[in-house]
């Protein structure tokens, strides 16, 4: 019988806030026990800066210039990608999709695959409005979801949002309502009420379990405090904790750079889909050999950003994204990135892992050798734009929820 499969995504969480990732953290103990059970990857990045275009890349196992998911709202452009949902269905699992955010809402196309898709119409209004959902509100239709399933196995993604509310309290620092609010409101409710679910339905102990992040968040490194201005670290790395039972009983870690792209590739693996079933033009990789502690070449990752993936006041006026207006190529040792007026930055990752220092006229031959990398990457991968997903009768209610939620100024 196939393992019951939770692929969690944070919104917005740091790798180094989480307690298994950096001894000196000791909010998050719920996360850490799933961790101690599981592989811990150290080097796992995103390839977008906003949430939809991060899910979409993680839901559909392809970089944003394929999944053609470039704005806030976007929405899958390319009918023959195969979702993550589509396929847990063909491994015999009923699936089930919880966002939070009416960002992630059903006609972004990312509900493909899922027997249930609960989108967010009636969301909780938090001290930055918006239509967003708290994670009490997911776990309880998680738990009505596992009643109506049965003893069938299942494959459920859930996105939790309540961390990205952290900007809300003016009456304490960021880097203590971040963390205060990654502990009580992370950790404590959303993790720990998800597992009281699953203990419910007597599916914890045999539940394989993803957990990640969209993405990270700046905590004024760069001078920014969200996400979304540029491609650093600070929100491009995100935790990775991997558990399956039969695979990852011992907890490890794994220093190797992985890739959300590589999270689908995985799991077609674990499910036994032949490979002759899998697409053929796949961003990522399987991760299996790395967790049976079997050595594999080092991989190279792509990530784009543009605050033209936002609405900017009047959604007519939107500018249509033509291209991102910053893209990166990460290996293990550099960071490169080009911005669309020319100017160029390069950073030697193991050195200068705050990316303080831009090595580009100092280390050319490696700049002009990531730059070719670059090229190489994108060539022969189309790259689609959709228009977003947005009826026209709610132009000016979304923009109102994207200007409550701080989206647009």
């Amino acid at each position: 019988m196939s393992h019951d499969v939770f692929l969690i995504s944070i919104d917005c969480l740091r790798p180094d806030y989480v307690g298994a990732y950096n001894r000196l953290r000791r909010q998050t103990p719920t996360i850490d026990g799933i961790a101690a059970e599981a592989v811990l990857f150290t080097e796992a990045v995103c390839h977008a800066t906003f949430t939809t275009p991060a899910v979409a890349s993680l839901l559909a196992g392809a970089y944003p210039p394929r999944t053609g998911v470039r704005l806030l709202l976007g929405q899958l452009c390319e009918p023959t990608i195969t979702t993550v949902a589509e396929y847990a269905r063909r491994a015999g699992l009923t699936t089930g999709g919880f966002p939070s955010n009416f960002i992630l809402n059903s006609p972004t196309g990312l509900s493909r695959g899922f027997d249930y898709y609960r989108d967010v119409v009636d969301g909780h209004r938090s001290g930055r409005g918006g239509c967003w959902q708290t994670g009490d509100q997911l776990n309880a239709a998680l738990d009505r979801f596992l009643t109506d399933a049965g003893q069938q196995p299942v494959f459920c993604w859930l996105h939790y949002f309540d961390l990205h509310d952290y900007h809300v309290d003016r009456t304490v620092p960021i880097h203590t309502s971040y963390p205060r609010d990654l502990r009580d409101r992370i950790d404590a409710e959303c993790l720990g009420e998800f597992q009281t679910v699953l203990r419910r339905h007597h599916r914890l102990d045999g539940a394989a379990i993803i957990l990640t992040a969209d993405h990270g968040e700046c905590l004024m490194q760069h001078g920014e405090r969200g996400h979304g201005h540029h491609v650093y670290d600070s929100v491009l790395r995100v935790p990775l904790i991997w558990r399956w039972p039969g695979l990852t009983g011992d907890p490890r870690q794994i220093d190797q750079q992985v890739r959300h792209v590589d999270i689908l590739p995985t799991l077609l693996d674990l499910w036994g889909i032949p490979r002759g079933e899998w697409p053929a033009d796949l961003d990522g990789r399987s991760l299996v050999p790395l967790m049976r502690g079997e050595s594999m070449e080092p991989a190279t990752s792509y990530a784009e950003a543009s605050p033209r993936q936002l609405f900017q006041g009047d959604i007519k006026a939107i500018k249509q994204f033509a291209g991102p207006e910053m893209q990166a190529i990460r290996t293990e040792e550099f960071k490169y990135i080009v911005h669309d007026n020319g100017d160029r930055e390069l950073y030697a990752l193991r050195t200068d892992p705050l990316e303080m220092a831009n090595r580009v006229e100092a280390m050319p031959d490696v700049a002009e050798q990531m730059d070719g990398q670059l090229r190489d990457l994108l060539r022969g991968r189309e790259s689609c734009f959709a228009s977003a997903a947005i009826a026209p009768e709610d132009e000016q209610l979304v923009v109102q929820r994207l200007r409550d939620l701080g989206y647009v100024a």
